[in-house]
């Protein structure tokens, strides 16, 4: 029987076809930060180990200049603007003797280990770019203070300045986003308030658009000074990229041993001589900062 199965890490978030013990970091599953606008990508071919992600016409615009009659208008250079994303293969295994314990009700199957593939996968590239938020060049927020709403408008405010553009994406830690909870509760806005994006929304890790910035918590947002603080960060269009690379489609004679993910993979390997099965999960990434003027760090009480 043949699978349908997803072509993009992003595509299937569904929980319903795994078992519960593989739902690792509930919270933080929703991969639908790969997709949003503010996040470029690209796919590069196998054996990739730099892929660019070009974002030309985004690092800003020369307006007119004023001229006279019979005389040469200024050259305006122009810069092929790209970022250079190293990508690295990261994987994960899985022992069928290990497994046994949970192959309760043939939830199991090559589709769940596609499922969980696909989170692992997505949280994979989700930590990486919360690892590297704490590097833009502008800040917000103070070191040892608890992160407050005036410093997401003062982080907007910059990105504004900078003459940055479209859609604003805001990767956060929980303890950051409980912060600015406390804040808005402070300001009066209270659990009897219609405001789901604020102190009303649950556990999940997209918590709503305030500010015209859809915000997201990752517990893998890092630390900043030492420990002491917390480093998330808001950007637009170009302030970060995210890349990957194809895998190698599988042969036929290969069919019922590897799914293809597009651009990751699930495999399942027979070890003769250990009397063994190896489920394996594999992945090609990475994730660098694009154009800094189309990002800022918020730097807040860890």
């Amino acid at each position: 029987m043949t699978q349908v199965l997803p072509s993009n890490v992003t595509d299937l978030f569904a929980s319903e076809m795994i078992a519960p013990e593989f739902l690792l970091l509930l919270a933080d599953r929703d991969g639908s930060v790969l997709t949003h606008p503010a996040m470029m990508h690209a796919t590069g071919p196998m054996g990739s180990n730099v892929v660019w992600v070009r974002h030309i016409g985004l690092g800003g615009y020369d307006t007119l200049s004023s001229t006279t009659p019979g005389s040469d208008i200024a050259t305006t250079a122009m810069s092929d603007n790209k970022t250079a994303v190293t990508v690295a293969t990261r994987g994960k295994r899985y022992e069928m003797d290990d497994l046994a314990q949970f192959l309760v009700g043939g939830l199991l199957n090559p589709v769940a280990f596609a499922q969980d593939a696909v989170i692992a996968i997505a949280q994979t590239v989700i930590s990486l770019a919360a690892n590297v938020t704490d590097g833009f060049s502008a800040t917000a927020g103070s070191s040892g203070v608890n992160a407050t709403w005036a410093n997401v408008l003062a982080a907007k405010a910059t990105l504004g300045v900078a003459k940055a553009n479209g859609e604003m994406l805001g990767l956060l830690h929980p303890v950051q986003w409980g912060d600015l909870e406390l804040d808005a509760m402070s300001l009066g806005i209270g659990p009897a308030v219609a405001n789901p994006g604020i102190v009303n929304t649950g556990l999940g890790a997209y918590k709503g658009r305030q500010f015209g910035i859809d915000f997201y918590v990752s517990s893998a947002v890092p630390t900043a000074n030492g420990g002491a603080d917390r480093a998330g960060g808001i950007w637009t269009r170009g302030g970060l990229c995210w890349a990957d690379v194809e895998v190698e489609q599988a042969l036929a004679a290969d069919a019922d041993k590897r799914i293809s993910l597009g651009r990751g993979a699930v495999e399942f390997v027979r070890q003769g001589l250990r009397l063994a099965s190896s489920v394996v999960v594999s992945h090609t990434a990475g994730v660098a900062l694009g154009i800094d003027d189309a990002g800022v760090s918020l730097i807040t009480d860890a």
